[in-house]
C-alpha cells in the first residue's frame, strides 16, 4: 500500500491571516495531484470546515494528537511580517514553494454548507427584505485600522441618502454599529464565517477597513470598497477575482500612506511615528466623499446635480 506524503501547514492568527493561506493549501494539494495529506495548526480552526483539501484541523490545545510524522512542516507565521514588501500571499509561497509564481491560483476561499446556505436565505428574505449593502465598521487592536464613529456614522449617512440599499452591519460583537435608521440592520456577532461569506456573496457591495472581514469579501464576487491606513492595498487586496468584482482601495489623505513596510521586519505591529502612537492621523485622514464616488463608479448611487 503507498503511503502518501503529509504536510503540516501552520498559521495561528489572525482570521484574515489564516484565510490568507488557503491558496498556499489548495496549491500544495494540487502539486501531488490530491495524493497526500494536509493536517493544519491554526487557532482559527472554523475557516477550515468542510475544506476539502485539508484531513485535519489542530490547535495549540491538541497539537499533542497530531498524525506525524510530517514530511515537512510549513511555518507561515511571521512569514508576510518579515517580508512586508509582499502581498501576505506570496510572501506565503515564498515560505511555501520558495517562488510566489508557483501559486497557480492565488484567490481565497472558504466552503459554505447548504445549510449555511439555506440560513442565509431565510435571514435575507426575513430579515433583510431587499437589496443591500454590508459593512464592516471594524474596532479591535490595531489603532490605524480604527475609524473614528464619527467618520463611520459619514459613511453611513453617503449609503443612507444616495442608495435604497438596507445597509447590514457584520463584525464582532464588540465593534461598532448604528441604529438610528430602519435600514441599518445590526448583525454583530449573528453570523458564522461561512453565513457571512454568503451575506456579502448576495450583497451590491462590501464596505469596510482592512480586516479579517475583507477577506472573507474577498472570498465572493460582490464588489468591495476597503479603506487602508498603515498598511498599503497593494499587500492586502483581494487576488484573482473576475473583472466584476471590482476592488475600490480608498486611502488616507496623509504622505505616510502605507507605512508599515518601511519599518524593519519582523513587522507585528505599528507604533506611528507622527503624533500619538496610539491614535494616528491616518485613520482620521479618510474623506467619506470618496466613498460616494465609489458608489457611483459602482452604478449604485447617482451623481449629485450641480
Amino acid at each position: 500500500m503507498k503511503i502518501l506524503p503529509s504536510y503540516m501547514v501552520v498559521r495561528q492568527l489572525a482570521l484574515g491571516d489564516v484565510l490568507l493561506a488557503t491558496p498556499i493549501i489548495r496549491q500544495l494539494f494540487h502539486d501531488h495531484g490530491g495524493q497526500c495529506h494536509i493536517d493544519v495548526l491554526t487557532m482559527k480552526p472554523e475557516i477550515f470546515l468542510n475544506n476539502p483539501y485539508v484531513r485535519r484541523v489542530y490547535t495549540p490545545q491538541d497539537y499533542s494528537q497530531a498524525k506525524g510524522p510530517y514530511a515537512r512542516v510549513i511555518n507561515l507565521d511571521l512569514a508576510y511580517e518579515n517580508l512586508p514588501h509582499m502581498h501576505v500571499v506570496d510572501a506565503y509561497a515564498m515560505v511555501s514553494h520558495g517562488s510566489a509564481e508557483k501559486i497557480k491560483d492565488r484567490r481565497l476561499e472558504l466552503f459554505p454548507t447548504e445549510t449555511d446556505c439555506l440560513n442565509v436565505k431565510t435571514i435575507q428574505e426575513e430579515e433583510i427584505g431587499g437589496p443591500y449593502a454590508v459593512i464592516h465598521m471594524r474596532k479591535d487592536t490595531w489603532p490605524s485600522r480604527n475609524l473614528p464613529d464619527a467618520t463611520w456614522r459619514g459613511i453611513l449617512n453617503i449609503l443612507l441618502e444616495h442608495t435604497d440599499l438596507n445597509i447590514v452591519q457584520v463584525g464582532s460583537t464588540h465593534e461598532i454599529a448604528f441604529d438610528y435608521h430602519p435600514r441599518l440592520l445590526n448583525f454583530l456577532g449573528a453570523l458564522s464565517i461561512h453565513e457571512l461569506r454568503e451575506i456579502i456573496a448576495g450583497a451590491k457591495c462590501y464596505v469596510g477597513v482592512d480586516s479579517g472581514t475583507l477577506h472573507v469579501a474577498a472570498c465572493t464576487d460582490t464588489p468591495v470598497i476597503a479603506m487602508f491606513s498603515s498598511a498599503h492595498h497593494r499587500l492586502r487586496e483581494p487576488l484573482e477575482r473576475p473583472p466584476q468584482a471590482r476592488f475600490i482601495p480608498i486611502q488616507p489623505q496623509v504622505d505616510c500612506y502605507g507605512c508599515q513596510e518601511h519599518y524593519p521586519p519582523p513587522i507585528t505591529g505599528v507604533i506611528c511615528h507622527r503624533g500619538d502612537p496610539y491614535s494616528p492621523p491616518c485613520k482620521d485622514a479618510f474623506d467619506v466623499e470618496n466613498i460616494r464616488q465609489s458608489l457611483i463608479d459602482l452604478g449604485l448611487a447617482k451623481p449629485v446635480l450641480q
